[in-house]
């Protein structure tokens, strides 16, 4: 018989607790909406896996180590069959191991409780799955220009922009948790950011909005998950139009939208009938990326002559296209930490979970491309592969090999930031776990 068990809990850092997603640092001065962690268990047969979803930017090593060690504490021996990951937004509480009461430990304390609750609300149930191709809000936000290159973020209404680099998986998947003969819980999985509304005010983004837009158009304050498919090169961007889509009023639009698409999946949910869970867990070696001479010496030189200008306000990547200075010293500084900080390679955690022969969850590490998760699903041998990122372990974007030559931001160098041929060796190892 399977039991499914739901929880949640709030992660709302107190006033003054610095923001994550940013070059700069953000001490939250108030809160939009709440932060959560959510948790989906599901047990067949004695074993007992499942989803954990937090509204952060990125799970911190510490964060993981600390809630699994909290649960093993308290003789909860499932740890390891569970997927943890975050939802990426921009506007959750950092993770600082140099602080580690300010955010981590809290957020450790709340992600275990949510997870032992989930566990001691085991009870029978069962899971639908629907798909649909309608993905409205997202693009990808790496475009090639007149002169060849390709550049991440251009800005809006750029004159030399030619077309993106490629294409991204559009699915939206919904996974409907039942109990009682109603939905107790959904879990949204897609290609996007979480990144909308910049600022210093706490939120979780167009996914907190997801959740309230669906709870009204359902009637129930059902809990609603967003474990994201691979979105390193996906955002929110429409480069087509001069709207302003850096603001909350953004993000509730996301929200709405995207409740839309789901609202019409769930018309042709599907039961996902299966009678065993195995879980596969394996490690995988980040490698580090490496600089030449004459990237470090151009950096050098950049840090020399370009004068620090104190840009105030965010400072995100679209501040590079635009040539701020404070972000070129930013990524000047990178080059020089690659080289003089990285490791060679960081161990991160790949795990699949697999509901019979019909569902599987596959679990990556930091912010991969999206080719990465497509790669995946072409070969994975399951009826549905549903790919989540930011999960598990810290790591870096992961871009597809051929973009490293390109350009862009997410292929610059910084400490243990991702070797040229890390995303056909996760896809690799990934299809081994299936």
């Amino acid at each position: 018989m399977l039991k499914i068990g739901i929880a949640e809990e709030i992660i709302t850092p107190v006033r003054g607790v610095s923001l994550a997603g940013y070059f700069n640092r953000r001490p939250n001065r108030g809160v939009y909406d709440n932060v959560k962690v959510r948790a989906v268990l599901f047990e067949q047969e004695g074993v007992v896996s499942g989803i954990v979803v937090l509204d952060l930017c990125s799970i911190a090593k510490e964060l993981f180590e600390r809630t699994l060690g909290m649960l093993a504490a308290d003789g909860l021996t499932f740890g390891e069959n569970l997927i943890i990951c975050a939802n990426h937004t921009h506007t959750g509480p950092g993770q600082s191991s140099a602080q580690p009461d300010e955010a981590i430990v809290p957020t450790a304390q709340k992600t275990a409780m949510a997870i032992k609750r989930a566990y001691l609300n085991l009870a029978p149930g069962e899971i639908e799955f629907a798909s649909i191709d309608k993905n409205p809000c997202g693009f990808v936000r790496r475009y090639w220009m007149k002169d060849g290159s390709v550049v991440t973020n251009p800005g809006k209404l750029n004159p030399n922009i030619v077309k993106p680099e490629c294409d991204f998986d559009r699915k939206v998947n919904v996974i409907a948790f039942k109990q009682e003969g109603r939905i107790a819980a959904l879990a949204v999985n897609l290609a996007q950011h979480g990144d909308t509304i910049g600022g210093d005010f706490v939120s979780a983004d167009w996914m907190g909005r997801l959740e309230r837009e669906l709870q009204i158009a359902l009637g129930e304050d059902i809990m609603v998950m967003t474990p994201m498919n691979a979105s390193g090169d996906v955002n929110h961007f429409d480069v087509s139009t001069d709207r302003n889509q850096t603001c909350y009023a953004e993000a509730k639009r996301i929200g709405k939208e995207y409740s839309l698409v789901v609202l019409e999946a769930m018309k042709s949910l599907q039961p996902v009938v299966f009678d065993k869970i195995t879980v596969k867990n394996s490690t995988f070696h980040y490698m580090s990326r490496t600089v030449t001479p004459e990237q470090l010496a151009e950096a050098r030189h950049t840090l020399e002559t370009v004068k620090d200008t104190n840009t105030q306000g965010d400072l995100t990547s679209e501040g590079l296209s635009g040539g701020d200075p404070t972000v070129l010293r930013y990524f000047a500084q990178r080059v020089v930490n690659c080289a003089e900080k990285s490791d060679p390679y960081r161990v991160c955690r790949l795990t699949a979970i697999e509901l019979g022969k019909e569902l599987a969850f596959v679990s990556l590490p930091g912010e991969p491309f999206n080719g990465i998760s497509r790669g995946i699903q072409e070969k994975s041998p399951f009826k549905h592969t549903v790919v989540i990122e930011l999960a598990q372990s810290p790591a870096a974007y992961t871009p597809m090999p051929e973009c490293f030559e390109r350009g862009g931001y997410e292929t610059m160098p910084d400490a243990n930031s991702s070797a040229v041929d890390n995303a056909p060796r996760m896809i690799e190892e990934s299809l081994k776990n299936l």
